[in-house]
């Protein structure tokens, strides 16, 4: 996520308002943490809406119950994502069932709900900016669950979403029926293909081209000259305005009993290049070492490499395997840019940084096929 924290204090007005757009980028997405902002006047709505409309991407967190109430009685909050400061978390009405690289999920003992606990290396305003995606998204009206309410207690951040009774991942799917791989694949690969179809709506969504941008001017073990080389190839990704996921992997397709799909954990969508969607799809069947494939997958680097030349025959329609290498080789330094951008978000495992940089700076690592 490409994020621009800022932290305004005090009654926000009209004039206050037009000093925090200063310092919210055009382009790129901006959080509002309003800790400390005990009042809003209408002033600083509508100042707020008009640069929503105008483009600018940004979401708040931290809103009391009194500056939620102006957002929401005004009509305002149709067009800005506001998120009420967390509420404390009750873990007592939960039982685990899951876990994934950043999180663990856990059904309510109502079966309404489930919810994912973040690990504590995930800020809080990443998860509140999952949220505010997610429930763009639904909006947007891709399919997807409804979200709800954010908690944090003890170090932890945690999201509530609503419980989808007997469904399945497409990975799960696939893990405990291995015979429909090939069908399940290849929905999949069009499910992707119809969303790197769609055009999104700009003016809420982020580029994730920024995003990849800033995540390596930011990353704090690549030399000045490692970042220039980095970034060159960041500028010269074509221009898009389609929809990604930004976490694309068939973990987050869920199928509902009656065979409805769903796309989840949606905190890294946005708009852009496909490739750049397709790179953590890469990196996971790929990329990936065999330990990490089964805590995510349940699956082996065998199965998976499978369902990779599977993907790739249905999305990219390519038969041959001069075609298949062809895209393989295309989507690689995707992936690299991608490991990075979680490497600078939520730090590097082991030996992932050599990787990246074998890719990306050929000669200055181990290569891994």
């Amino acid at each position: 996520m490409s994020q621009n924290l800022i932290h305004p204090t005090g009654i926000l007005d009209a004039g206050t308002v037009a000093d925090l757009l200063t310092r919210m980028p055009e382009d790129g997405t901006s959080i509002l943490d309003f800790s400390d902002v005990p009042e809003i006047r209408f002033s600083a709505l509508r100042t707020l809406m008009n640069a929503r409309r105008a483009g600018r991407c940004f979401s708040i967190i931290n809103a009391s119950d009194q500056v939620v109430r102006r957002f929401v009685d005004s009509g305002v909050a149709a067009f800005i994502d506001v998120c009420r400061k967390p509420e404390r978390l009750d873990m007592t009405k939960y039982e685990e069932f899951g876990a994934s690289y950043m999180s663990k999920s856990y059904n309510s003992a109502d079966g309404d709900a489930m919810i994912k606990v973040y690990g504590n290396n995930v800020p809080q305003e990443m998860v509140a900016h999952e949220k505010a995606v997610a429930r763009a998204v639904m909006l947007f009206g891709l399919p997807t669950p409804l979200v709800g309410t954010l908690y944090a207690d003890g170090g932890k951040t945690a999201l509530d979403f609503e419980r989808i009774p007997g469904k399945r991942s497409f990975s799960r799917i696939i893990s405990e029926e291995p015979e429909r791989t090939e069908e399940i694949t290849r929905r999949f690969a069009r499910m992707c293909r119809q969303l790197h179809a769609t055009p999104c709506d700009t003016a809420i969504f982020e580029d994730k081209a920024l995003a990849h941008r800033e995540a390596v001017i930011r990353c704090k073990d690549l030399t000045d000259s490692e970042k220039a080389k980095i970034l060159a190839f960041v500028d010269s990704i074509p221009a898009a305005t389609t929809c990604i996921h930004g976490d694309l992997q068939m973990s987050n397709v869920i199928m509902t009993p009656e065979g409805e799909e769903l796309w989840i954990d949606l905190g890294d969508f946005g708009y852009g290049h496909p490739m750049l969607d397709l790179a953590m799809w890469y990196f996971l069947t790929r990329l990936n070492n065999e330990e990490r494939s089964q805590q995510l997958f349940h699956l082996g680097l065998e199965q998976l490499a499978r369902i990779w030349d599977l993907f790739v025959e249905e999305y990219a329609e390519a038969s041959s395997p001069e075609e298949k290498e062809a895209f393989e080789q295309e989507v690689r330094p995707y992936a690299a840019l991608h490991m990075l951008l979680l490497g600078v978000n939520v730090g590097f495992v082991p030996g992932m940084l050599d990787q990246i940089k074998s890719i990306l700076l050929p000669g200055s690592g181990p290569d891994r096929n």
